[in-house]
C-alpha cells in the first residue's frame, strides 16, 4: 500500500512538471503570455481623469462627444441640466454650445465620474479658461441640477432670474426633469 501511495504522488507531479513545460514553451517562448495585470479595455471604457480632447458632436446643450485617444466618449456637463433640444430654450442652448465648443480642444474634468448611460459627468473647459457649465448658466440656457450643491452655479442662476437672461424671460419655465416627465409618458 505504501508503494502505490508513492506511485500516485510521483503520477501527480511528473503530471503537473509536464503542465509547467507545456505552458512555459507555448505561451513564454512563443511571447503569447496574457498580460494578467492589466484589465481589458472595452469600447464603453473612458478615462476618469482629467483629459483633453476634440469636440465632435453636440448633442443637445449639456452633452457632449469628445473624441479622445481616438475614440469618442460622452460627456455630460455635471451640476447643470439645460432645455431639451424640443422644450423652449433648447435649440438655443443647443447652438449656443456648437458655438461655443464644436471643433475646438476642451479639457474635461471628470469629477462626477458617470452615470447611468454610461456618460462622464464632469466640467468642461474651453482654452483651459472658459467653465461651459457655468457659462450656460450665466446666459441663462440651463438651469442648476436640482440636486446641485455647486454654489458659484447657484448664483450664477439667481443672477440670470434677476436680469431676466435666456429662458428666464418665459413666465413660469419648465424645468427640464418636469419637461421629460410630462414627454416621456406619451
Amino acid at each position: 500500500m505504501n508503494k502505490r501511495n508513492k506511485k500516485s504522488k510521483y503520477s501527480i507531479g511528473s503530471l503537473l512538471l509536464l503542465l509547467a513545460f507545456f505552458f512555459y514553451f507555448v505561451f513564454v517562448k512563443n511571447g503569447s503570455l496574457p498580460d494578467l495585470e492589466s484589465k481589458p479595455k472595452t469600447e464603453k471604457e473612458a478615462p476618469l481623469s482629467q483629459f483633453t480632447g476634440k469636440v465632435v458632436g453636440v448633442s443637445d446643450g449639456d452633452t457632449f462627444k469628445v473624441l479622445y485617444n481616438g475614440k469618442k466618449v460622452k460627456v455630460r456637463l455635471l451640476d447643470i441640466d439645460c432645455p431639451e433640444t424640443k422644450q423652449i430654450f433648447g435649440s438655443d442652448a443647443k447652438d449656443f454650445a456648437n458655438d461655443l465648443c464644436y471643433g475646438k480642444m476642451v479639457t474635461v474634468n471628470p469629477i462626477g465620474g458617470k452615470d447611468q448611460y454610461g456618460r462622464i459627468l464632469g466640467y468642461v473647459y474651453v482654452d483651459d479658461t472658459i467653465n461651459v457649465n457655468a457659462l450656460l448658466v450665466k446666459e441663462g440656457l440651463a438651469w442648476r441640477y436640482k440636486y446641485s450643491d455647486n454654489e458659484e452655479i447657484k448664483e450664477l442662476e439667481n443672477q440670470a432670474r434677476i436680469e431676466y437672461k435666456g429662458l428666464w424671460i418665459q413666465k413660469d419655465p419648465v424645468d427640464p426633469w418636469e419637461w421629460r416627465k410630462l414627454h416621456n409618458r406619451k
